[in-house]
């Protein structure tokens, strides 16, 4: 590991040596604007989780059945005038050999009460030397670049990982493959954790941890065939008080933990996840087809129906935690260019956690869900045929998104599980209008 980890070092000193000795000839910017005005109305058929005006739709709530009728089960209509977008592309500078390029994005997104106000989507530099390409900045997690084919503003989530983080990332071509690599920082969106009795989502637990999330990967490219394979290192160091144990041992093969209820100690252990993907797209005239799937741990920073848990180190004594492991996967395709038809299909299922939750009681056992959705939702999927015509820069498009989640009753097993649940379904309707420019 030592030896990898001085080879990474190496190799950053050298490009950045290389960058810095080349600086003899310059050659000016060029600036180009690019973005879109985009316009949505929005039906649903029952009340939902989701963002921004309920326009970044996420999963369906659960039913509230009083009286026997279903408090939630009431449609609703909107129009917004959200998410036009702008951007800045810088290219063409060059130093020596080394060219550099970068890209500035924002739009009308984040509300202030009623209006929509300007934020920063994507702001990073590309450093390019010979078939070495290094980003440095904010921008999408290389599991989340490859999105299926939709008009919705979540664009698959949480089927499909959502998110951006400011990052260092490199890529080195190699033939037909390239091979990536590099650190990130969850900003925009973030981890779960423990806020006393309340699950929260804070910067702090990677802050204080202070172990950024590692991405390592490799992508092949051949005619119309693209295949991509990652793997996403991530630890946290969540803060819980914690009643404090007077012993904790293991006596004739039984365990034995004993603890004072009345008194709190702050325990500082740390939370490791790891979470492989799989990409495939095949693109031949007007017809492309994508599939994506990820076996996520603790992927709630990725906008996935994810999160982690307590559980007792019997070998070392101690507290720690354990993730919840989930597996999401898309396929989505695209035919047409004028007049397209479009579409995705999606499931997400809950796996249970690595290890089994702890509980100082039976009861008393948590879990740390994503907080964007109902945390008993084991299992979802999501259907979303589409019909999108292109007139010039200008674009309308008819989607359907039928979502279910599966919401668990009673109580979670030690994998987090539930037995029993019920499944409760959303209609979407959503019409686009946008232009690009």
């Amino acid at each position: 590991m030592n030896k990898i980890l001085l080879s990474l070092l190496a190799a950053l000193f050298a490009f950045g040596a290389g960058v810095v000795c080349s600086a003899q000839e310059e050659t000016p910017s060029k600036l180009k604007f690019y973005g879109f005005i985009r316009n949505y109305m929005v039906f649903d058929s029952r009340e939902v989780n989701a963002g921004t005006q309920d326009l970044y739709f996420y999963m369906p709530k659960d039913s509230k059945v009083v009286d026997g009728v279903d408090q939630n089960a009431v449609p609703s209509f909107r129009m917004m005038s959200l998410t036009t977008r702008l951007g800045l592309n810088i290219t063409g500078y060059q130093i020596g050999k080394t060219k550099v390029n970068g890209t500035i994005e924002a739009d009308f997104y984040s509300m202030n009460g009623s209006v929509a106000t300007f934020r920063m989507r994507q702001a990073y530099v590309g450093i390019t030397r010979g078939n070495l390409l290094v980003n440095v900045g904010q921008t999408w997690h290389p599991m989340a670049a490859d999105m299926p084919h939709m008009t919705n503003l979540e664009t698959g989530a949480p089927f499909n990982p959502f998110n951006r983080s400011p990052q260092v990332i490199a890529h080195l071509t190699t033939g037909k493959f390239t091979w990536t690599g590099g650190i990130l920082y969850p900003m925009q969106f973030l981890p779960v954790g423990p806020d006393g009795a309340n699950t929260v989502k804070s910067g702090a637990f990677n802050k204080y941890g202070m172990i950024p999330e590692v991405y390592l990967g490799v992508a092949f490219q051949s005619g119309g065939f693209l295949g991509k394979a990652g793997v996403d290192f991530f630890s946290i160091m969540p803060r819980w008080n914690a009643p404090v144990i007077v012993e904790a041992s293991i006596r004739d093969g039984e365990k034995i933990l004993e603890y004072d209820p009345s008194e709190t100690e702050q325990i500082f252990t740390r939370l490791f996840a790891v979470s492989p993907f799989l990409y495939l797209q095949f693109t031949a005239g007007k017809f492309q087809v994508k599939a994506k799937t990820i076996l996520a741990q603790s992927g709630e920073h990725m906008n996935l129906l994810s999160g982690y848990g307590p559980t007792f180190d019997w070998n070392k004594m101690r507290l720690t935690y354990t993730p919840m492991q989930d597996w999401a996967s898309f396929i989505s395709f695209q035919y047409g260019k004028k007049f397209q038809v479009l579409g995705m299909a999606g499931y997400m299922q809950r796996l249970g956690t690595t290890r089994k939750l702890f509980g100082y009681d039976s009861s008393a056992a948590t879990i740390w869900l994503n907080t964007a959705a109902d945390a008993r939702i084991q299992k979802a999927f999501r259907a979303t045929p589409t019909i999108a015509y292109n007139l010039g820069k200008l674009t309308f498009s008819l989607e359907y998104n039928c979502t279910a989640g599966w919401f668990g009753e009673g109580y979670f097993n030690q994998g987090g599980l539930f037995e029993t649940g019920h499944w409760v379904m959303n209609h979407r309707i959503e019409q686009m209008v946008r232009f690009n420019f």
